[in-house]
């Protein structure tokens, strides 16, 4: 590529149009892109493993190589210049391009490979009992499943194809693809219910607040005043049993004849077919986060991916018919 000249106007100085030897260093463009998606230095940081002061640094070297600031405060807030947006875009798509490039020719030479994230209860009682029919379906993929555990989902570190959480909120720099609606039951084993005789009676819940078994989401559905509430059953409770921090730990206590508590359908829908355990009063109530796949928008296009959310999709198709 030749260098060009535009010639001085009006007293303008004269620059140069980049090109391939001319461009601006890597590693401030790529400073640049994830400062301008995060609208945050200190979150691009954490995403490209450096520390503020690094990334400041990376963008006043782009700036004074462009010769015009790209990032203004505002209020507090990090914002784009007129020059910063105009500039993004194109960036943003080309280390995409980039991205893209570089793993497909990886993968083109290496068994393929499929790492999810999911949240500990999802993987144990969602994930693995199914893996009899997504293995095969995925064909010659070396599958990893990784636990995510607690409430809080920190994705800032995201090194997998793909993570299952159930979120009702979107987290910025992915693609959210919802996998199937969900609802939250009382439910308890039938032993249990004919014990303290629940079936249909759900004032007797009043007699065994040391059995009310809770979950310790931050979706308000999991709350037992609020399911009352949604069901329409005028009960308020004076007090309530343990509360357990793991889905799976609350499942168990629930299944060995504890309790009854409040738990999503999609993680006990072989229980309730089986008739092990039974929803003795009330109705199911939406909850207002449901599962979905996350994945970054170079990892959506990966084969494998799209594979694994087609499979998901379709089990619970065929889970929703037959009930």
């Amino acid at each position: 590529m030749r260098t060009e000249f535009v010639a001085p106007a009006g007293g303008r100085t004269a620059f140069r149009l980049p090109t391939l030897s001319r461009l601006p260093p890597l590693t401030a463009l790529r400073a640049f892109v994830v400062a301008a998606r995060h609208a945050s230095f200190s979150r691009a940081a954490e995403e490209l493993h450096v520390s503020t002061a690094a990334i400041g640094q990376q963008v006043r070297i782009l700036e004074t190589h462009l010769g015009q600031p790209l990032f203004s405060r505002q209020r507090g807030e990090l914002v784009l210049t007129d020059a910063g947006s105009a500039l993004y875009p194109g960036l943003a798509d080309a280390f995409e391009t980039m991205i893209g490039s570089l793993s497909d020719l990886m993968v083109s030479n290496a068994r393929p490979q499929l790492k999810v994230l999911a949240e500990g209860c999802f993987a144990a009682r969602w994930l693995a009992p199914r893996l009899g029919s997504i293995v095969p379906a995925l064909g010659d993929v070396e599958l990893s499943i990784e636990s995510i555990e607690g409430d809080t989902v920190d994705l800032t570190h995201f090194d997998a194809d793909c993570a299952i959480v159930a979120t009702a909120a979107q987290i910025p720099g992915f693609i959210h693809e919802p996998l199937f609606p969900d609802t939250v039951s009382a439910v308890c084993t039938p032993e249990f219910a004919a014990r303290h005789g629940l079936a249909g009676e759900p004032e007797r819940l009043r007699d065994i607040g040391f059995a009310l078994l809770r979950g310790n989401g931050l979706d308000p559905a999991f709350e037992w005043a609020n399911w009352l509430r949604a069901c329409r059953i005028p009960l308020r409770l004076s007090a309530t049993g343990p509360r357990f921090s793991r889905q799976t730990a609350l499942i168990e206590a629930i299944s060995s004849g504890h309790g009854i508590g409040l738990v999503r359908h999609s993680l006990i829908s072989e229980e309730l077919k089986s008739g092990r355990l039974i929803a003795p009063f009330g109705s199911p109530q939406p909850t207002a986060s449901r599962y979905h796949l996350l994945t970054s928008p170079d990892r959506r296009r990966l084969p494998e991916v799209a594979s694994l959310l087609a499979l998901l999709r379709e089990d619970m198709r065929a889970l929703e018919a037959a009930a």
